[in-house]
């Protein structure tokens, strides 16, 4: 697969159009189609730092496709402001509904033979997931937190509860190391 052929792979997986991709790069669809047709490092840069696709998945093709992605938190919450629902965002409320959802995620495998049926309703997961994810985007802005820091400290911790040493390969919870030496 060609440089040329990723970014439009990436581009299918974000949904976005030409024109649509060439607006946020702030330049016209036909300079957006040249641009991709001589793409080089240069180009996959810029494609990096607006959309955060992976330089590894455009320049080698290897994965992940995304270093980065920004989470639509401005639209989540302009959805729930243009509808006036701010006013039942209580972190009690919202910490329900983030259950309730993960629950009705839950019941995408309920009946299954392990894990064998997961394409066959990738679409109701992927739709229980981002239910999850807006009302997380929701209940931090009820709370105050502050998304990417809350990701970092916590990655943080737990790198110290689940050092690689131990962990590398292993499933056991950091409170049974102890048990394991």
């Amino acid at each position: 697969m060609h440089i040329q052929e990723r970014i439009k792979r990436a581009q299918a997986f974000m949904g976005l159009s030409d024109s649509e991709m060439a607006a946020e790069l702030e330049m016209g669809e036909c300079e957006y189609l040249e641009r991709v047709e001589r793409a080089g490092s240069e180009f996959c840069q810029v494609l990096n730092s607006v959309f955060g696709i992976s330089l590894s998945f455009l320049l080698e093709g290897t994965d992940p496709l995304f270093d980065w992605r920004p989470l639509p938190v401005s639209d989540i919450l302009r959805f729930r402001d243009e509808r006036n629902w701010k006013q039942f965002h209580t972190p009690k409320d919202l910490a329900i509904s983030i259950t309730l959802e993960a629950s009705e995620l839950l019941e995408c495998f309920q009946w299954s033979a392990e894990d064998l049926e997961v394409e066959e309703k990738r679409a109701a997961m992927e739709e229980e997931l981002a239910d999850i994810l807006i009302y997380a985007v929701s209940f931090a802005d009820a709370i105050g937190a502050d998304i990417p820091s809350i990701i970092r400290d916590k990655l943080k911790k737990n790198g110290k509860k689940y050092t690689v040493g131990r962990s590398w390969g292993n499933a056991t919870k950091y409170t049974d190391f102890e048990e394991e030496l």
